[in-house]
C-alpha cells in the first residue's frame, strides 16, 4: 500500500475541497480544526492499514469501524456540516479502497455502511 498515495489523495479530494467550500462560504458551520481533526482521523487509519504485517479481513475492518465511529463523533460536533455528500463519497472511496488494497478480501459495495452517520 502507497501511504503517501493515499495521503496526496485525501488532501486533493477531501481536504482541499473542505476548505474551499469553508473559505467560500461565511455561515459555514465547521472550522480549520474540524478539517485538521478529519484529517488527522484518516492518516491514523490509512497509518495502521499500512502498519499491518498480516492484515485480515477481521483486523482491516476493525479500523474502518474506529475510523468511521471517530468521523461520526467529529460530524456531529460540527453541527453534521463537515461531511457532506462530496466529502462522504470521497471518504468513503479512501476507505473502501485503501482496505481492499490492503488485503480486505471479503466486503461488499460499501463497508462504512454498518457504522457510518454521515
Amino acid at each position: 500500500m502507497n501511504l503517501n498515495a493515499y495521503k496526496d489523495k485525501v488532501i486533493e479530494i477531501v481536504i482541499e475541497p473542505m476548505i474551499s467550500f469553508m473559505e467560500d462560504w461565511d455561515d459555514c458551520d465547521y472550522t480549520t480544526d474540524d478539517v485538521e481533526a478529519c484529517k488527522s482521523l484518516i492518516y491514523t487509519y490509512l497509518e495502521a492499514l499500512a502498519a499491518m504485517t498480516e492484515p485480515s479481513d477481521e483486523a482491516i475492518m476493525e479500523q474502518v469501524k474506529t475510523l468511521v465511529l471517530a468521523l461520526n463523533d467529529l460530524n456531529e460536533k460540527a453541527d453534521y456540516s463537515l461531511i457532506e455528500t462530496e466529502a462522504r463519497e470521497a471518504i468513503w472511496e479512501v476507505i473502501q479502497t485503501s482496505a481492499v488494497e490492503c488485503g480486505l478480501k471479503e466486503y461488499g459495495d460499501d463497508i462504512t455502511e454498518e457504522w457510518r452517520e454521515w
